[in-house]
């Protein structure tokens, strides 16, 4: 359990010289869905659930291994000072497609409960940019 904890945390290397994109892409995307659920203060359970089937879908993820992401995700984003280095991670082992897909998944978990709050819109532009 610590050492997955571990590389949900560090991101860490597949083997020599190599990084886990799939894994990277992951952790990053739990996170920035995470953030983008928490932006308005408040929670709903429609984004919640959204959130959950697209992480489930995107990924291909079981529940244990979603219950894993998502737990390490909300631990992450709770220590978050600045998204740079989740972005920075995407940046560097992400391609332009996939970046483009977390953004449209930000953009899902948002409309969800039916409503756009500016602090979730703020915070995706931001996210955006720094993609």
């Amino acid at each position: 359990m610590k050492a997955l904890l571990r590389k949900l945390l560090t991101f860490e290397a597949d083997g020599p010289g190599g990084v886990d994109r799939e894994h990277v892409l992951r952790v990053a995307t739990a996170i920035l869905l995470v953030e983008v659920s928490r932006a308005d203060f408040a929670v709903e359970p429609a984004e919640r659930e959204r959130l959950r089937r697209l992480l489930a879908d995107r990924f291909a993820l079981g529940e244990g291994e979603l219950e894993a992401l998502l737990d390490e995700a909300e631990s992450e984003a709770d220590r978050l000072v600045s998204l740079q280095h989740v972005t920075r991670q995407l940046n560097e082992h992400c391609s332009q497609g996939d970046k483009v897909r977390v953004i449209e998944m930000m953009w899902e978990v948002v409309y969800a409960d039916g409503v756009k709050d500016h602090y979730e819109e703020h915070l995706i532009r931001q996210v955006a940019e720094l993609l």
